[in-house]
């Protein structure tokens, strides 16, 4: 039987190849004559954002430009383009990059939309009360799903820790998606961006807060991840592909946006904080790793058989009158050779040994884990032990 509950995302999605064409379009329909668009030196290299800058061109749109943003945002970067909005006159963010970009510019416009206070004062949960500036989303990767979450992650440097805030404030206005501006993202980064993606929606749909809409959303966007994202790593012009990891992300974001997510986000962020491991490649070595725990320990029992289906079709058909633990067992078998895959064709790197972590740096992630708000969310307390187990999985 279904309680109650409430399911939340007003972004409006403009989806599919040219999208980008109707930024001028949506500018004026948010309100905006001057945006301060958002993105970083990586993008502006690769001339992914200058694909957005010309569409402003050819438009007439007037706009300044911040393309510092870092891989691991922080404060001091969202509080120096809060100063850099109201110095240039600015009227609204578009944001053109992945969740760091994103969730920078959610930073700042969060600060601004409480008179330039610091944005770090605002950390927790629905805090913010006023409304921000208009907000134009434009992912490049398909992972975080920031363009329609209610969530900013931002690091706070000075504390070797990253930070959360969640708000229905945070929600961009609108999201552009766009496969032309993920067609060079490399194998790796697709992989993992992908696997963040899976992850979300994984835990969406195993969240203590989940629900039938968001389990929907969920479902979706594993069963286009399990299809597609092999598919983009190998041939990355693959418009088709592209187009439906970009869809699964938002789908997925809003699925944890309503739903949350649990231990796996908890190690994850702490992964990032102290020892600077980059989000998506943190839920893509830990999630298999946190399915075996769970599943080791009696929880979510039955619950991720039902996934199998959207995960692995042909494995589900093998399975169809098997047993709810069989089919558990089979969905984490899934999750395990999917990462094997991207490992042995892209190179892409499976435990913390690989990228340099010490052993002796896992007790300090194991004990910020423990406190990370994704743990409130998960459907047993996420100890400093079972933090550790897991971390040593993956070492």
């Amino acid at each position: 039987m279904t309680t109650g509950f409430e399911f939340h995302c007003p972004t409006k999605i403009i989806c599919g190849r040219d999208a980008l064409d109707k930024l001028p379009v949506e500018l004026q329909s948010q309100g905006m004559s001057h945006p301060l668009v958002m993105t970083d030196a990586g993008l502006v290299k690769l001339g992914v954002a200058a694909k957005l800058t010309g569409v402003l061109d050819a438009a007439g749109v007037a706009y300044d430009v911040f393309d510092q943003v870092p891989p691991d945002s922080s404060m001091d970067v969202v509080n120096e383009v809060a100063h850099l909005y109201q110095q240039r006159g600015c009227d609204g963010f578009v944001a053109i990059g992945g969740g760091s970009v994103i969730d920078t510019a959610k930073g700042a416009a969060a600060s601004l939309s409480c008179e330039g206070v610091d944005f770090s004062t605002l950390q927790g949960a629905e805090i913010l009360t006023r409304d921000m500036p208009p907000f134009i989303a434009v992912p490049t990767t398909a992972g975080t799903g920031s363009e329609v979450t209610l969530v900013a992650v931002v690091a706070d440097t000075h504390k070797h820790a990253k930070l959360s805030f969640t708000s229905y404030k945070l929600v961009p206005h609108a999201a552009i998606l766009d496969p032309a501006l993920t067609a060079t993202l490399p194998p790796k980064l697709t992989a993992t961006t992908g696997m963040d993606a899976l992850t979300h929606a994984v835990e969406a749909y195993t969240s203590i807060q989940k629900n039938p809409v968001s389990d929907a959303f969920a479902v979706k966007a594993i069963e286009l991840i399990a299809a597609n994202l092999p598919r983009a790593c190998e041939q990355g012009d693959d418009v088709e592909a592209r187009t439906n990891l970009a869809l699964a992300s938002l789908m997925a974001g809003a699925a944890f946006s309503n739903a949350m997510v649990g231990i796996v986000h908890a190690i994850g962020h702490s992964l990032g904080g102290l020892c600077h491991v980059p989000h998506g490649q943190a839920m893509m070595m830990l999630l298999p790793h946190c399915v075996r725990w769970n599943l080791d320990h009696g929880v979510h029992v039955g619950v991720y058989g039902e996934l199998l289906g959207y995960l692995d079709p042909a494995r589900n058909a093998q399975l169809a009158h098997a047993s709810a633990a069989e089919r558990d067992e089979a969905v984490c078998e899934a999750l395990f050779a999917l990462n094997k895959g991207f490992h042995e064709k892209h190179g892409v790197p499976l435990t913390l040994r690989e990228l340099g972590i010490e052993r002796d740096q896992l007790e300090a992630v194991a004990k910020q884990a423990r406190y990370d708000g994704a743990a409130l969310y998960n459907a047993t307390e996420v100890t400093i032990e079972d933090a550790m187990e897991i971390l040593e999985a993956v070492y």
